[in-house]
């Protein structure tokens, strides 16, 4: 890097924990930066850092080996045994159990791999780095939105089309599939990227009431063009429909607040 940094380790997370991905860029291997903290930041939020969260990349299945071995010098591929230890040991040091969606592909090798960190300098280093198939969420690499972060060269990002268009999909996807704790956990986390979309793009029309959903923005409706009414729902439930300020069709049809 050009520049050096004398602010403490700690305020530049943003640098420091895109570094994985900063690789794949200069390798020229497509990727998108997935997470909810990492796309929360590309959306104009705070860069919250939190123990648990890992960045995640979701890369082209025939791509990831290559990634793995580009990661080789600072991360190490994780085998079964060891992530379920690894879940074991903070279960059993935390009050909270905590579920990471991702354990559901972690037998799929050639759809995600789980790398841990062989030397983290300081907290905002990631810790853990997942490559995920981007199979597994239909998300096209060709759409991503490239940001220049401080420190970092230009880095892709997920676009807010893709995210209204896609988030929905996958979200009644999982809740038709029945409830588990990684579909909880799932659920969760695409809720928070679809509503950090929709709060960078829409802040105004958030604020707003309508009388229903015909009468929200143009825009909106050309992402959802391709979404079925349930799906919809999950997008539309953002805003503020009908008289009393809620959605119309909250009162018939609760699905989307199953979690």
């Amino acid at each position: 890097m050009p520049l050096t940094v004398t602010m403490d380790d700690r305020n530049d997370i943003p640098h420091r924990r895109l570094q994985p991905s900063i690789l794949l860029a200069r390798a020229a291997i497509p990727h998108v930066i997935w997470g909810q903290d990492a796309v929360h930041y590309s959306l104009g939020g705070a860069f919250i850092f939190y123990d648990i969260l890992d960045l995640q990349i979701l890369i082209p299945p025939s791509r990831i080996q290559e990634a793995v071995t580009l990661l080789a010098p600072s991360y190490s591929p994780m085998s079964c045994d060891e992530i379920d230890e690894e879940k074991r040991a903070y279960n059993a040091s935390h009050m909270d159990d905590y579920t990471d969606y991702t354990l559901a592909f972690r037998d799929r090798p050639n759809d995600f791999v789980r790398l841990k960190s062989l030397q983290r300098n300081t907290r905002s280093d990631p810790s853990r780095v997942l490559l995920i198939s981007n199979t597994i969420f239909n998300y096209p690499l060709d759409e991503t939105v490239p940001i220049s972060l401080l420190l970092c060269p230009i880095l892709p990002f997920p676009s807010v089309p893709v995210l209204v268009r896609l988030m929905p999909v996958n979200l009644q996807k999982r809740l038709d599939a029945g409830y588990s704790p990684q579909s909880w956990s799932f659920i969760s986390i695409c809720k928070f990227l679809l509503t950090s979309a929709l709060r960078f793009s829409f802040p105004k029309e958030l604020e707003e009431e309508y009388d229903n959903a015909d009468e929200l923005p143009m825009r909106l409706k050309e992402m959802m063009i391709c979404l079925d009414e349930r799906e919809k729902r999950w997008v539309c439930d953002r805003f503020l429909l009908g008289s009393d300020g809620s959605s119309a069709e909250s009162s018939s049809d609760e699905s989307t607040d199953w979690f």
